[in-house]
């Protein structure tokens, strides 16, 4: 008798550890998933926000006559890009703005990471960030109208099954398009007046 009512102790003490076991189980998983919910719609609210494209320096003032500084840099900062993905294929296009004058060297229908020249280039890093690069040669203040576009891609590093949720959440992937914005360079000697007669189209 004694010994039974032992192996029943033990038998409800094990049944309890083992409860207790399942119950710390359940409940690691159940933040598990809460913990993975949150990081999916966090993501797929960025997927579906607006992409931006900010000119920090919206105007920049470039001295034709310093001898060390042969180029003029205009930062692009997309804002919205979220894979590693969008931040290598993100595209960036700028152009003179109507009615101002137009930089000697600069290409007819604008200008792209694929379509540089001599002069004027765009320069992409790994990070997703662009620069325009310039030789200008030519006095004047030259206005500018750029954005920025990216083909939505969900990161690669995803397991297959957070991939798909993923998708669900987001929906039909598209081309996201930043709105057009302005800046300028003025290009001139330094103590001299900023010259007429640029060419305009």
């Amino acid at each position: 008798m004694k010994k039974s009512l032992v192996y029943f102790i033990l038998y409800i003490v094990l049944l309890t550890e083992l409860l207790v076991v399942i119950t710390e189980r359940d409940e690691f998983e159940e933040a598990q998933n809460e913990v993975r919910h949150k990081m999916l719609s966090s993501m797929a609210t960025s997927y579906k926000s607006p992409l931006l494209l900010a000119i920090p320096q919206a105007k920049t003032d470039f001295n034709l006559g310093d001898p060390e500084n042969k180029e003029v840099v205009v930062v692009m900062t997309p804002i919205g890009l979220v894979s590693d993905e969008e931040k290598k294929s993100v595209e960036f296009h700028v152009d003179v703005a109507p009615g101002s004058g137009k930089p000697a060297g600069w290409p007819d229908g604008g200008l792209t990471v694929n379509s540089s020249n001599e002069s004027f280039q765009i320069v992409r890093s790994d990070d997703g960030n662009g620069k325009l690069v310039g030789k200008i040669e030519t006095a004047g203040d030259f206005q500018f109208k750029a954005y920025c576009k990216v083909e939505r891609q969900l990161p690669s590093y995803l397991p297959e099954f957070l991939l798909e949720a993923l998708k669900e959440m987001v929906g039909e992937q598209k081309t996201a398009k930043s709105p057009v914005e302005s800046f300028s360079i003025s290009a001139k000697r330094q103590g001299g007046k900023v010259s007429k007669g640029i060419e305009v189209y």
